[in-house]
């Protein structure tokens, strides 16, 4: 098991590399299942990762997966 900061950092590094993905929408998921991986989140994180795995569920514009995503990475704390 990773501890919340080794996930933050690993999603970090997804948002950093997003551009270079061959699959925004994978990508997206990606980031969203290793903050995911963490059900210690304080209540108010884990509902923005609900709200974000909702949206991705909705299957929104490919140009709006990486701000979205990195907007989701810079709400959790290191």
């Amino acid at each position: 098991m990773h501890s919340k900061s080794e996930l933050v950092i690993a999603a970090r590094k997804l948002v950093r590399t997003f551009a270079s993905a061959p699959d925004p929408r994978r990508q997206a998921r990606l980031i969203h299942a290793t903050l995911k991986a963490s059900q210690a989140w304080p209540v108010r994180l884990q509902e923005r990762l609900d709200q974000f795995g909702a949206w991705l569920d909705s299957h929104p514009p490919v140009g709006e997966l990486r701000a979205r995503s990195s907007d989701l990475v810079a709400q959790f704390p290191t």
